[in-house]
């Protein structure tokens, strides 16, 4: 079947035309690396593609767009790429409030909303954290580059006895407990 019988027969609502939508482009697409994930994420069922395809194609008449540029085949799978794309319920990482209270029936369980804004203590963490690693920096530099060496890049007190040239691995992990006190007390004289 070429092209322009395959549109004509999708045009017209025939079984034949919309079995080769699902089994040429509704199917592979669904079956693609990156589409399969999205489905899966987004929960989004094959049958629910056709129904959207079917839905824009017949109910809206977008069916008319196509002016035979192209093969009738890649036209179609560009709109169920899109439905995978743009199926994310909530791009914007938003939440509902409809689930906030119960319905009439008492039948949906109550939603808490949340009471602690998690961005807003990262940043926090973080502010202090460099605020701190300022103050050791100023206080005792060797003590800042051993507690930066254990904790960020794990490495052992033998290893940064050899790299910083400190006489044993006891004064390392003396040096390190110090830096760990001091930013203790640091946190604790903000707070």
């Amino acid at each position: 079947m070429t092209d322009q019988e395959w549109f004509e027969l999708v045009r017209d609502g025939a079984d034949e035309g919309w079995k080769a939508v699902w089994e040429r482009v509704v199917e592979p697409e669904s079956r693609s690396g990156r589409s399969a994930s999205l489905m899966k994420r987004y929960s989004l069922a094959r049958g629910d593609l056709m129904g959207m395809l079917y839905e824009d194609m017949i109910g809206r008449r977008k069916i008319d767009l196509y002016r035979g540029e192209g093969s009738f085949e890649g036209w179609l799978r560009r709109y169920v790429r899109g439905y995978i794309l743009n199926a994310d319920p909530n791009p914007h990482g938003e939440i509902s409030i409809e689930g906030a209270r119960t319905d009439e029936d008492g039948e949906s369980e109550v939603m808490e909303i949340p009471k602690v804004d998690f961005e807003r203590v990262r940043k926090e963490a973080w502010r202090f954290t460099h605020m701190f690693f300022r103050q050791l920096w100023n206080q005792d530099p060797v003590r800042c580059y051993v507690h930066v060496l254990k904790t960020r890049f794990f490495l052992s007190s033998e290893e940064i006895r050899d790299f910083l040239d400190i006489s044993s691995a006891a004064n390392v992990d003396q040096i390190f407990s110090r830096s760990v006190k001091f930013m203790r007390d640091s946190m604790h004289k903000c707070m």
